[in-house]
């Protein structure tokens, strides 16, 4: 389990580094269940050693019926897995 940090993000090293760039999984937990937002995690950039996350949240729907997102922020907790390529 790894956190965001004040920009919403997660750079995860590896416990060992891959021949290819692995498969990463990232799994945000919600801190706020109970109440109409969300979060979603989206693998921003990936090599064979490290993987950069960043944890978004939505907002209340607007007006016009969209649903905006912001980073996060800090402390969400995300649940990374990679797995290697053949």
């Amino acid at each position: 389990m790894e956190y965001t940090d004040a920009a919403g993000r997660i750079v995860w090293t590896f416990p060992s580094s891959h021949t290819l760039v692995p498969g990463v999984s990232a799994l945000p937990i919600d801190p706020a269940p109970g109440d109409a937002m969300t979060v979603f995690a989206v693998l921003e950039s990936i090599t064979t050693t490290e993987a950069t996350v960043r944890v978004w949240q939505t907002q209340p729907v607007t007006t016009l019926g969209e649903q905006p997102a912001v980073p996060a922020g800090a402390g969400v907790a995300v649940h990374l897995v990679a797995v290697a390529r053949a």
